[in-house]
């Protein structure tokens, strides 16, 4: 039996966590469901996700700012991150952080598509931590 993929997914809309829960388990991944970036640190470590979808304009600590916390903290697991966003200007600091984005409103499709391209470019080795990285320097 082949083990599912677990995906975090934060967002501070519970209609949006429950419809890419429905979408993401219709094409087979365990999701596990964070409302914040407290809610995510602390399920990052707990669900240990092999991706985050994450909105990048949550309440409190905003998506970006989580994710660069994520990069500069040696204590949270690293896990590839989508952002999705209702604002095309937060694709550049999406790329920053070597991260996808999805612009709101996108398909189910788009969405799933993009997260096989992630988890295989991590299978690959082609995204790596970025801590890695910094610190190979």
């Amino acid at each position: 039996m082949e083990t599912r993929r677990t995906i975090l997914v934060v967002d501070d809309d519970t209609a949006v966590r429950e419809l890419l829960k429905l979408e993401l388990a219709a094409a087979g991944y365990h999701v596990v469901l964070a409302e914040d970036a407290l809610a995510a640190r602390r399920l990052l470590h707990e669900a240990s996700p092999e991706l985050m979808i994450i909105d990048a304009h949550l309440p409190d600590v905003s998506g970006v700012e989580f994710v660069s916390t994520l990069v500069a903290d040696p204590t949270l697991p690293w896990v590839p991150v989508i952002f999705v966003t209702g604002r095309e200007e937060l694709l550049e600091y999406a790329q920053a952080l070597g991260s996808a984005c999805l612009v709101k409103p996108f398909l189910g499709a788009r969405l799933i598509e993009l997260i096989e391209r992630v988890l295989r470019s991590q299978a690959r080795a082609a995204i790596v931590d970025p801590r890695a990285v910094r610190n190979a320097a």
